[in-house]
C-alpha cells in the first residue's frame, strides 16, 4: 500500500462489505459502458471479477488475500496497509485451501478479459477497434460465468447482495442488440449444424436458438453457443409428474418456474413435492400387494442430504436415473454414504471419503485440532 494513501480503519466484516460494494459499482459501470466505451467496460469488468474473488477469499480468512499471508498483521489489514493477491493467485488459493472447483471455460474467459485489460492499461491494445465485437462477446460470456458463480457456488457467501446481482443481470440483458446482429450473420452456420443432425437449442446465456449440443450425459447436455461463445451444461429436464395437492391434476414440478401449479395456480410446497417424489423414487422397489419395511426402503433407496442448499431435511432423490435435490434443484451429484457420520449425502467424493461431508466437517476439524493440541502437549512433557 502506498504511503500517500490513508485508509479508514475497518474490521474484517467492514472490509468484506466494502470490497463487494466496490465490485458492484464496477460491474454497474461496466454494463453501462459496454457499447459506448468497451475499453472502460473491460477494465471495470475485470476489476470487479478480481474484487469478488478477493471477497470470497476474505470470507474464508482475511489473511488469504494478502500476498504473503505468513507476514500478515491484523492491524495492518484493518488499516488497509497490505498488498493483495491477483486473480490467478486467488483462484489457486481457493482451490488449494478452500477446496473450490471452477469451470475451466469460466476461468479461461476471466483470464482473457484480464489480458485485454492489461493491454489497455499497461501498454496499448493494438487493433482494439477491429476487435471491439470480440471483446463485447467475451464480456457477455464473462458475466454469464460470473453470475452463475455468484448465484450458485457462492450464493451463501454473497447472499446479502443477491438482489444487487439480480438487478445487474436484468440490465445486461437489455444490451443484447449486438448478439441479435451476430445471430442473423451466422444463421447459415447454425443451419449447417442442424443439417448435420446436431441438436441446437436455446442458449441459457443469450437466449438465442444457437447452442449446439456437444455431449449428452445422463444428468445433462454440454453445449457451446455459436453466438455468445458460452460453453456450459444444460441440466436434463425432469418431466416426471406428481399430483397437485390442491386440484389433484398432474404437474411436472421441476419444470415449474415458480412452484405454482400450472392448472390452479396454487403453490406446491417443497415438502409436499419431496414426499411425492420420494414415493416415485421408491415405488419400483415394492412389489404389488406387498409392504416393505421403511428401514429396508431407506437402505436400498436412500434420500441424500444436499451439499448445495445444506437443508437439514434430506432432499435428494433419484428420478429417471438422475439425482436431484427437490429443494434447490441441483442435479447430477451422486448420493453416497459418509462413513464418518453414517449419513447419505451429496458432494465432492474425495472429500467425503478421505475427510468428511458437509454435515460433519466442522466436527472433523474440531477433532483434528483437538488431536493436534493433544499431540503438541505430549511433545512438551
Amino acid at each position: 500500500m502506498g504511503k500517500f494513501v490513508n485508509q479508514k480503519k475497518q474490521n474484517k466484516d467492514d472490509w468484506f462489505n466494502s470490497v463487494v460494494k466496490n465490485a458492484i459499482l464496477f460491474l454497474k459501470s461496466s454494463i453501462e459502458h459496454l457499447e459506448s466505451s468497451p475499453r472502460n467496460s473491460v477494465i471495470d469488468l475485470y476489476t470487479a471479477i478480481e474484487l469478488l474473488f478477493k471477497a470470497r477469499l476474505m470470507k474464508e480468512h482475511w489473511s488469504l488475500i494478502i500476498t504473503r499471508p505468513e507476514e500478515a498483521k491484523i492491524t495492518s489489514f484493518e488499516n488497509g496497509d497490505f498488498h493483495s493477491v491477483y486473480l490467478e493467485q486467488s483462484e489457486k488459493r481457493l482451490k488449494n485451501i478452500c477446496g473450490e472447483k471452477f469451470k475451466k471455460e469460466a476461468m479461461d474467459n476471466f483470464k482473457a478479459i484480464g489480458e485485454h485489460r492489461n493491454q489497455i492499461v499497461h501498454f496499448a491494445h493494438t487493433g482494439f477497434g477491429e476487435k471491439k465485437n470480440v471483446v463485447i462477446l467475451e464480456h457477455w460470456a464473462s458475466w454469464y460465468y460470473l453470475y452463475d458463480l455468484l448465484s450458485s457456488q457462492w450464493a451463501e457467501t454473497f447472499d446479502d447482495y443477491r438482489k444487487h446481482f439480480e438487478e445487474l443481470n436484468k440490465r445486461i440483458y437489455r444490451n443484447n442488440e449486438f448478439l441479435k446482429v451476430k445471430y442473423d450473420a451466422i444463421k447459415n452456420k447454425i443451419d449447417i449444424e442442424k443439417n448435420k443432425g446436431n441438436e441446437v437449442v436455446s442458449c441459457p446465456s443469450c437466449q438465442l436458438n444457437s447452442a449446439v449440443i456437444k455431449k449428452v450425459n445422463y444428468w445433462g447436455k454440454d453445449f457451446e453457443c455459436l453466438v455468445c461463445d458460452v460453453k456450459d451444461e444444460i441440466p436434463m429436464e425432469i418431466k416426471d409428474s406428481i399430483p397437485c395437492n390442491h386440484c389433484n391434476k398432474q404437474v411436472s414440478y421441476f419444470l415449474l418456474p415458480d412452484e405454482k401449479c400450472n392448472h390452479c395456480q396454487n403453490t406446491i410446497s417443497e415438502e409436499y413435492a419431496l414426499s411425492e417424489y420420494t414415493k416415485l423414487y421408491r415405488i419400483d422397489y415394492v412389489d404389488e400387494g406387498e409392504e416393505e419395511d421403511d428401514d429396508d426402503l431407506a437402505c436400498c433407496y436412500p434420500i441424500g442430504h444436499c451439499h448445495n442448499c445444506e437443508s437439514e431435511t434430506p432432499s435428494v432423490v433419484v428420478i429417471n436415473g438422475i439425482e436431484v435435490c427437490v429443494f434447490c434443484r441441483v442435479q447430477g451429484w451422486r448420493i453416497m454414504l459418509c462413513e464418518r457420520c453414517d449419513e447419505y449425502v451429496t458432494g465432492d467424493r474425495d472429500k467425503i471419503v478421505y475427510f468428511a461431508c458437509h454435515l460433519c466437517e466442522d466436527d472433523a476439524r474440531r477433532e483434528f485440532d483437538a488431536q493436534m493440541a493433544e499431540f503438541e502437549a505430549e511433545m512438551e512433557t
